[in-house]
């Protein structure tokens, strides 16, 4: 086997060698084949179907949009914008140790005043709404998809190379769409994280379901129990470490967003440290709001990993 590999190997070097040559030394050998047609047939069809949806879809998106940035995202953001810095703080060191227990809370307590101290408590606090707000969307979308992925092995098969593939599409491929949607909008950044979170989340929340033993489901089903209660009584509350882990990583998948969603109106720390790196009379500020950024990942990484150790312990 290792001499073949080695036969292998040479016949693929000097296959590479006789292929360098020839496009160095022959005008044909070095010649792309095609005029290019085809590029310009996709983004011709690519900029109809744009132009198709702004047309005939504007209302409903607006109309979505509109819901969501009024009914849950402004009215949150100005529970922490507008609440004394104090309280914010200690509610969110409370929830830490509820949640993660001492240790979490202590490390809560560290990020709230370290947070403080950048000077960017507010767009830290707006930040941290877009982020909550894009985390539960996640979170639904992972329960929804994931319960459905972990109880059928075809549509396991059928949807998880689609989620494989969007997990290494770079995270502005995901902003041309929103952005001929919905416009440069904070909605825009939130809904560009949440489909660059949800296919982590769901594929965990997945596994985990799958996971659940299929000795336990069949008693479930014994006892009478219909698809519903075997779904919220019996594989999500057994697979509850998974629901924890999908959380943290949703989380730190949409924290990965912030930055590239302040490059499209989402505002806050996002776009500080864009104005940081544009602007060189601003980069004390980018640098800040990098930091802010940094410490808000670090605060719910640690309670969100100390709640999954305490659900799997």
């Amino acid at each position: 086997l290792l001499t073949s590999r080695r036969m292998l190997l040479g016949a693929g070097g000097i296959a590479v060698a006789v292929l360098v040559y020839l496009s160095h030394t022959y005008v044909w050998a070095a010649e792309f084949p095609g005029d290019g047609n085809v590029g310009r047939g996709i983004a011709s069809a690519a900029d109809t179907t744009t132009a198709w949806l702004q047309d005939h879809l504007s209302g409903l998106t607006n109309a979505f949009r509109d819901t969501i940035t009024h009914g849950l995202l402004n009215p949150f953001q100005a529970l922490l914008t507008d609440s004394p810095w104090w309280l914010v703080g200690v509610v969110l060191v409370a929830l830490g140790a509820a949640i993660g227990g001492w240790r979490a809370g202590a490390t809560a307590a560290v990020c709230v005043g370290l947070l403080v101290g950048t000077g960017l408590w507010s767009d830290g606090m707006t930040t941290l709404a877009s982020t909550v707000v894009a985390t539960v969307l996640v979170m639904l979308l992972g329960v929804v998809f994931g319960v459905w992925m972990g109880r059928s092995p075809l549509v396991d098969r059928l949807v998880r190379p689609s989620l494989d593939a969007a997990q290494v599409m770079p995270p502005f491929v995901y902003l041309v769409p929103f952005l001929a949607l919905f416009g440069a909008t904070r909605f825009t950044a939130i809904v560009a994280a949440v489909v660059y979170a949800a296919p982590v989340a769901i594929k965990i929340i997945a596994d985990g379901v799958r996971h659940v033993p299929a000795t336990t489901v069949e008693a479930a089903t014994s006892a009478g129990c219909d698809t519903w209660q075997i779904i919220t009584k019996v594989q999500l509350p057994m697979a509850r470490g998974a629901l924890t882990l999908a959380t943290n990583q949703g989380l730190i998948y949409v924290l990965s967003m912030v930055v590239v969603g302040g490059l499209v109106g989402a505002g806050a720390l996002g776009y500080d440290v864009v104005a940081g790196f544009s602007q060189g009379q601003l980069y004390g500020k980018g640098l800040a709001a990098g930091l802010a950024i940094v410490l808000l990942g670090v605060m719910f990484d640690r309670i969100t990993q100390a709640a999954a150790r305490r659900t799997s312990g």
